[in-house]
């Protein structure tokens, strides 16, 4: 997600905005959180609950966004904590298996069916090979390689020490290494 400094601005705004009501404003909000937020989900829980519990995740942002205030956090790092927190309730009340399912469609890329079918089957290789990971690790590689948070923010959401971030990161992807070696699929291989 990139948030450079005039976005952070915009949405500080639009945030302000919201605090005193104005839904116009969480609108935008949501249009600019939906997509990371929802992948965030689908990704943890897979295709079956992850619309229920974005919906949720914005209603609880939407109740308790006067109690936010900025600090040292900026308020992409406190919606994906609540993300995170509606992700840990799920697992804790449905105690069911984590699988991660079929493809997002992304409209940046072409609609060449080739290329289209070479994609489809990278991400299932890749979906499959991430169910096989430790939670935390899917969580932070989602986090730091499909929704492009930075450290501090993925720090705040999990609850980790930036160093220990980075060594949970780096044995997420040597793990992940190893099971897509496992899978037969060398480096060069798999296109995303």
């Amino acid at each position: 997600m990139d948030l450079n400094p005039e976005k952070i601005a915009e949405i500080d705004k639009l945030v302000l905005e919201s605090q005193d009501g104005n839904s116009e404003a969480f609108a935008k909000l949501y249009d600019h959180f939906i997509q990371p937020i929802y992948r965030y989900v689908f990704y943890r829980v897979g295709s079956d609950d992850a619309e229920d519990l974005t919906e949720l995740i914005f209603l609880k942002t939407w109740e308790n966004i006067r109690q936010y205030r900025k600090g040292d956090r900026n308020f992409s790092s406190w919606i994906f904590r609540i993300a995170h927190n509606v992700v840990v309730d799920h697992y804790r009340a449905h105690k069911a298996q984590d699988e991660l399912k079929e493809d997002i469609e992304d409209p940046r890329r072409e609609a060449n069916t080739i290329e289209r079918a070479h994609r489809r089957f990278d991400k299932e290789l890749l979906s499959s090979a991430m169910a096989k990971l430790k939670d935390h690790y899917r969580q932070i590689l989602i986090l730091k390689y499909m929704n492009d948070l930075p450290n501090d923010e993925i720090a705040h959401i999990t609850g980790r020490s930036q160093p220990a971030l980075r060594i949970l990161q780096f044995r997420a992807l040597r793990a992940l290494k190893r099971i897509l070696a496992d899978m037969g699929v060398s480096e060069v291989e798999i296109n995303l």
